[in-house]
């Protein structure tokens, strides 16, 4: 580690500009990437950051307000030193675009004094796809946060995707030109198109006992500034503060292969993950409320997913006699043992259900996870949770880590987004926080084909998501507007350790795709985008083995998409490819037969609102 500067580096650092030039700067590993401190002449902190060339972040004020007076770090700071170091380290986690995460950077530790000789503390690391700081605060007693002065200066003409903040995280990603945006709460994950040459997705990662934040449009123009929920919170000792996170690339394969945000969480927090599985589950509840209420109606779920190659069943056990909220009756209801039984004589798994309202303490989940171990349930999905404050974000943690300690896997819904958790706490399968497939069930705007084509490049960037895809049924309360192939494509174009397959029995079981249905997978080795643009199309494949799964899905005009084939197998291959059926209804699906090489390039022609698939071994 290389330690540099002293108090008299001030005067110097007051008078040179902001570039990636100066003293207190640091490089990606290749170059690209940069981030810039510069202490202003009343010892205010600022950033800048510029990649491949190209300002990302115009000057930004730095900085947050803390109760204790001694702790004022928004003004009167004074230079002490930087730490160097370099970052370079390889892990693997049971879910992901990757199976091999590689976590590589340059970071340097600043520190600062104020006027009080306390210390702040601001750590930066330099990534080939981005760039991402935080803020460290220590002190003998609590240290309570009001606010953080963390703004992002977006340069002008920077078209934007990010969503309109809600709690759930459950709303769209309008493409807007961000100077147009008014004032107004917004939402993490955000994507931006600056210049027409750099894309940058803002977000923040590693959040644990604090508040998550959102993001607010000022009245200075293309300027964002950080949102608590809440006014004010507190920690003990020694505050972290999130990442604040960039990812950054000239090209959108850099944004949807990147796994920044797990690089910037804590290791696991536990050594053998061997007992944790992923895999394709069903759904009950998408296609009858009612639904978990019924053994007989359960055991066809588990028959469907035995017939199908599936491995997990979602039983959401405290809908017994309910088909929304909690309900106590599972606790007396006599089958229950019986039907988890049937489910693993199939070689099903079962994950069970309840609500934060009912876990939010110890003892709650002592009692709910000792049940389902007693049971044979070896996960749960927790919900309703609905906030970003830090009762709802510790909450989070603790059920996290106890469902650890017991070997049971997690999912979490009515949720914010993810923040790399799933590096700690290798047991998290998904997390909702998207505008999902459920609200096909629901009389309200459900998720358009543009959004299906924005989520790939934004909220499914920064972790797995339980959308509940591949719904064939048209539900004549809310239709959807994509085709067959365009549906059947999710499960391949989405991210999810558990995918929950949503639709009903007969529609998996009587579908004209059933023998890819088969072979889905949740978890894959490697992720490549191929091309697309938000809100319009997405390609990309992804390995499994020496399985190649590609797929393509579309909400504009009809196009067509050219695929290089030369990350397969040498040899000829023979394979399917799942596709639109020209001037059919929106029900029905080709299926082309071809056989391709390395040397190939694919094509395929996608419908309006359409997509495809096929799986190349």
């Amino acid at each position: 580690m290389k330690e540099i500067g002293n108090v008299s580096l001030l005067g110097i650092l007051i008078i040179v500009s902001i570039s990636c030039s100066n003293s207190m700067s640091v490089k990606s590993p290749d170059g690209s990437n940069c981030i810039a401190l510069e202490l202003n002449e009343k010892g205010t902190l600022y950033y800048s950051i510029q990649s491949h060339g190209i300002k990302a972040i115009n000057k930004s004020l730095m900085g947050m307000n803390i109760g204790d007076p001694a702790l004022n770090f928004n003004s009167g700071l004074s230079f002490v030193n930087a730490k160097e170091s370099a970052i370079d380290e390889t892990y693997s986690l049971p879910t992901g675009k990757t199976s091999r995460y590689i976590n590589k950077a340059n970071e340097s530790v600043y520190t600062f004094k104020n006027k009080d000789n306390r210390e702040l503390k601001v750590v930066c690391r330099a990534y080939d796809d981005g760039i991402a700081f935080r803020y460290v605060v220590e002190s003998p007693g609590s240290i309570t946060i009001t606010k953080e002065n963390t703004r992002f200066l977006i340069p002008q003409n920077t078209t934007s995707w990010m969503m309109d903040y809600v709690p759930q995280y459950e709303n769209f990603y309008p493409k807007r030109l961000l100077d147009t945006i008014g004032v107004r709460p917004l939402s993490f994950p955000a994507l931006m198109q600056i210049e027409n040459k750099l894309w940058m997705l803002l977000t923040e990662a590693s959040v644990y006992d604090q508040p998550a934040t959102h993001i607010k449009k000022t009245n200075s123009g293309n300027e964002l500034a950080i949102e608590l929920p809440e006014d004010r919170y507190s920690v003990t000792s020694k505050w972290e503060s999130p990442w604040r996170t960039f990812i950054l690339g000239t090209k959108l394969a850099t944004i949807v292969e990147s796994v920044m945000v797990e690089n910037l969480n804590p290791p696991s927090a536990v050594k053998d993950i061997s007992w944790i599985k992923p895999g394709v589950a069903v759904f009950p509840w998408w296609g009858n409320y009612m639904a978990n209420s019924y053994i007989d109606t359960l055991k066809r779920y588990v028959d469907m997913a035995a017939e199908m190659h599936w491995k997990w069943i979602e039983f959401d056990v405290s809908l017994v006699g309910s088909p929304l909220r909690t309900s106590k009756l599972w606790e007396t209801t006599t089958w229950l043992p019986e039907f988890t039984a049937y489910a693993k004589s199939k070689g099903i798994n079962v994950y069970g259900w309840d609500e934060i309202n009912v876990l939010k303490t110890t003892e709650g989940r002592e009692h709910v996870y000792g049940r389902y171990l007693d049971l044979g349930i070896k996960g749960i999905k927790i919900d309703y949770i609905d906030s970003d404050k830090q009762y709802a974000m510790c909450f989070r943690r603790d059920a996290m880590r106890d469902a650890l300690s017991k070997k049971m896997m997690v999912s979490f819904h009515g949720e914010t987004m993810p923040h790399g958790q799933r590096r700690t706490y290798p047991n998290v399968m998904t997390l909702e926080g998207v505008r999902g497939a459920e609200y096909y069930t629901f009389n309200v705007k459900g998720p358009s084909p543009e959004h299906n084509c924005t989520l790939p490049f934004t909220r499914n960037v920064v972790g797995p998501m339980d959308y509940t895809p591949v719904t064939f049924t048209i539900r004549p309360e809310n239709p959807r507007k994509t085709t067959y192939a365009h549906e059947l494509a999710l499960g391949i174009i989405f991210e999810s350790g558990w995918m929950v397959m949503a639709d009903r029995p007969d529609a998996y079981l009587n579908s004209p795709a059933k023998e890819i249905l088969q072979k889905f997978e949740t978890t894959w080795d490697e992720t490549h985008f191929i091309d697309g643009y938000p809100g319009e199309f997405v390609c990309m494949a992804r390995r499994k083995g020496n399985k190649w799964f590609i797929a393509g899905i579309n909400a504009a005009k009809e196009r067509r998409v050219n695929i290089p084939l030369s990350f397969i197998r040498e040899g000829s291959i023979a394979i399917k490819i799942y596709e639109d059926k020209p001037g059919e209804e929106m029900t029905n699906l080709n299926i082309r037969n071809e056989k391709v090489t390395k040397g190939n390039t694919l094509s395929v022609n996608m419908m309006e609102n359409g997509g495809f698939c096929t799986v190349i071994d």
